[in-house]
């Protein structure tokens, strides 16, 4: 599925292998408002600030502002898991200063805000910072609209103490 925006909606196609064309499969898409699934990488849970550890300990007991347990669903890919975001609600995040302004995060978070979600990077919307270098990196959250309210309301999300994983 290609996912696009020209400022009036999210709207899906789908590759027709009959015709060779990308067919508008998902006219103006609309992310729900709460989803019950989060997206982000669990094995770092202990680097990361005390804040997010709350908010996610928060919503897998259920004790949220939504009383329902979310689920973890992570699969390592930011495209694959704001998908699901969009279409199934929730909150997909990456909390280290790992993903670029200009060419990762403001296209997605234009995708995100014309399907009604949010995105954040932990302080402020991703489409008012303004670049001051072209790679410039940050933490990204975008999903659901009450789901990125909740989570704001946790303050420290942002992991930004630079630490470098090996892998």
């Amino acid at each position: 599925m290609m996912v696009i925006s020209i400022g009036q909606g999210t709207h899906g196609f789908t590759l027709d292998p009959l015709c060779g064309e990308f067919m508008l499969t998902h006219p103006n898409i609309k992310i729900p408002a709460r989803g019950q699934i989060y997206s982000v990488n669990d094995a770092r849970y202990y680097d990361w600030p005390e804040g997010l550890r709350k908010y996610i300990d928060t919503i897998r007991q259920g004790k949220g502002q939504n009383p329902r347990q979310y689920s973890a669903r992570y699969i390592c890919s930011l495209v694959g898991d704001f998908h699901r975001t969009l279409m199934y609600g929730g909150i997909c995040m990456n909390p280290r200063c790992h993903l670029r302004l200009v060419y990762e995060a403001n296209p997605l978070a234009l995708l995100c805000e014309q399907a009604g979600g949010a995105a954040s990077d932990g302080q402020m919307r991703i489409r008012e910072i303004i670049p001051v270098k072209l790679h410039q990196r940050l933490p990204l959250f975008m999903g659901s609209p009450e789901d990125m309210t909740e989570l704001m309301l946790y303050d420290d999300v942002q992991q930004l103490d630079g630490k470098k994983y090996d892998v």
